[in-house]
């Protein structure tokens, strides 16, 4: 390990030594051009201010010589001034600039041969500047005392017009010098930029062959060599994989009683005759144990009953090698109900033995929920039946009141007509023509009140057209026979596309449920108009009773009323009707408002 540690460190060193050197190289070199080249732009930046001034010079000379001509030509006082003024300004700039250029121009390092240059072709360019200045200046002068007289300014202009050109031409002299000299300068500047970069190319070159190149091949080398080392250390890794294979069969059992005990909290290990060998701390503290319990079975310390005790103890003495599940009911040591779900393992030793792995799960919430559900649907079976009882009795009731109703109806009108007409017949005297006809007359019309009364008592039944042409046309009987028999208005409207046919008890109590809905209408909402509409689409059949009767209070209604007397009995009829074949009932109502109910079946 020292000595891996030791190449480690030389290789790191050796590489860093090599990779200072090149990089110093290449970084002295940079260092070193940017030094010669920062050098040449400086003197580039103050040949480019002598250049500008020289321009500005020459433009400064023309402009003089245009303004003195300008002012030698005006004549009134406004322009006079005017001009006076900007060639005034004008001479000031063109002075200062020229001392400035000198100045500048001494300042500026140069060679000794363009030094010597450029200073004699100032010397050439003086006198023309002091004869311009000069004349310029007593032109000023002259302009300023009295008027323009062009006898008085002519050998000043002449003088100014002479030495123009040749003052412009020396100037040109000197910017072409300084043209010359950049140039010159940026011709050296491309040189030493091209052997510098040379220099760098033969650095890189160099550290190519003599650096980088060897490097490369000893970590190639090194890299080979690790890559024979992984080799051996994965045919080593192999052989580790299969010994660890070996092994994790060997602790396969482990594994298996480890995970069972991971799975659950409460656990036993027993023999094959239940005899306790070791207990769980949980399940220590849910049976209370004080005492040791060696040599006792676990069915003992369960406290088991006789039953459930041979139970488990048949289950652990079994040794066929699967797992059972059984639950068991016992008091824990607190003296509280408990339910376990106990799962028996078998485990093989290597000597060939086995033991039992009792495992037990905590079922007593999911127990208590299972009773208390029973305990709910048994109340809510109770309750049903409760309430099927007390329906059946009240439609037991209500069939006995309808017998009643219909045998006082054939009683007190039916039966007295018949009387009356048997007495009528009885007190028929042949002999007496005019009144034998009287009680004929009379007997005709009571036989039809007779009939009428029969219809009317007979109307209630189940109609023929319910059975043979379905609820459309026995509803319509309905309404054509209720407006005969009671003189209201009562008005069938049939939106229903086709003719719908469904199970006769479920007709029978539409139609019955309508019927109640209109003798409720007619007898205590007192209407005299009553609309039947009945609709149907693909799912739903339904039909609407519409009155404009006196209505009622929804909420004084009973849901269940005791008896006839506390009202409401037929609302209830006509709600378990529609419950009984799956269909649903809507009323409104209001006082004063007329009542509307509306009866939906499902079509299937």
């Amino acid at each position: 390990m020292k000595k891996l540690e030791s190449l480690d460190h030389q290789t790191f060193n050796r590489l860093s030594k090599i990779y200072s050197i090149a990089l110093g190289a290449i970084a002295l070199f940079t260092i070193g051009g940017q030094f010669f080249i920062q050098r040449y732009l400086n003197a580039q930046i103050d040949d480019s201010k002598i250049i500008n001034i020289s321009g500005r010079q020459r433009m400064l000379s023309q402009k003089l010589t245009k303004e003195v001509l300008l002012l030698s030509y005006r004549t009134d006082a406004i322009s006079k001034k005017k001009y006076l003024q900007e060639l005034e300004s004008t001479i000031d700039l063109w002075k200062t600039s020229h001392e400035r250029l000198r100045r500048y121009n001494d300042t500026i390092p140069k060679d000794k041969n363009d030094s010597t240059e450029i200073k004699r072709m100032f010397l050439v360019l003086q006198p023309y500047f002091e004869i311009i200045y000069e004349n310029s200046t007593q032109i000023l002068s002259l302009a300023k005392k009295d008027s323009i007289n062009q006898k008085h300014l002519k050998p000043f202009l002449d003088n100014i017009i002479f030495n123009e050109p040749l003052f412009l031409k020396q100037m040109d002299a000197i910017v072409n010098r300084y043209e010359r000299d950049a140039q010159e300068k940026i011709s050296s500047l491309k040189k030493i930029e091209y052997s510098i970069f040379g220099l760098i190319i033969l650095i890189l070159i160099f550290e190519f062959f003599l650096l980088f190149r060897p490097v490369a091949l000893s970590i190639k080398k090194t890299i080979s060599n690790l890559l024979i080392s992984q080799k051996d250390a994965t045919n080593m890794a192999t052989n580790a994989e299969k010994l660890r294979k070996i092994q994790n069969e060997n602790v396969q059992e482990l594994i298996s009683l480890t995970k069972a005990l991971d799975q659950t909290l409460l656990y036993a290990r027993v023999n094959e005759q239940g005899i306790v060998k070791n207990l769980g701390e949980r399940f220590d503290n849910v049976l209370n144990i004080d005492q040791k319990f060696d040599q006792k079975n676990l069915a003992e310390l369960m406290k088991l009953s006789e039953l459930q005790s041979n139970r488990l103890l048949q289950l652990i003495a079994q040794n066929k090698g699967g797992v059972f599940n059984e639950e068991f009911e016992f008091i824990s040591g607190d003296g509280k109900k408990m339910w376990l779900d106990v799962s028996i393992l078998n485990v093989f030793k290597e000597s060939g033995t086995a033991e039992r792995l009792v495992l037990c799960s905590d079922i007593s919430k999911r127990k208590e929920a299972q009773l208390e559900i029973k305990r709910l649907n048994d109340l809510e079976y109770q309750q049903k039946e409760e309430l099927q009882k007390s329906n059946a009795s009240l439609i037991v009731e209500a069939q006995e009141e309808e017998r009643k109703r219909i045998a006082k109806e054939i009683h007190d009108s039916i039966g007295q007509m018949l009387t009356a007409l048997k007495f009528n017949i009885e007190s028929i005297n042949t002999n007496n023509i005019e009144k034998t006809h009287q009680k004929i007359e009379g007997l005709k019309q009571l036989s039809k009140d007779l009939i009428l009364g029969i219809r009317t008592a007979t109307f209630n039944l189940t109609p023929p057209e319910l059975k043979d042409y379905g609820i459309n046309i026995a509803l319509q009987k309905m309404a054509k026979e209720l407006t005969k028999l009671t003189s209201k208005n009562i008005i069938l409207e049939d939106n229903s596309t086709t003719e719908l046919r469904f199970d006769s008890l479920v007709e029978t109590n539409l139609y019955r449920v309508t019927q109640e809905a209109v003798n409720n209408a007619i007898k205590y909402a007192k209407s005299d108009y009553i609309l039947i509409s009945i609709n149907s689409s693909a799912s739903i059949l339904s039909i609407t009773i519409d009155d404009n009767g006196k209505g009622f209070d929804l909420t004084k209604i009973p849901d269940k009323p005791k008896n006839n007397a506390e009202g409401g009995m037929g609302l209830f009829f006509m709600k378990e009707r529609m419950n009984y074949i799956d269909g649903r009932i809507f009323i409104s109502s209001s006082i004063g408002q007329g009542t509307k109910i509306t009866l939906n079946y499902p079509i299937t």
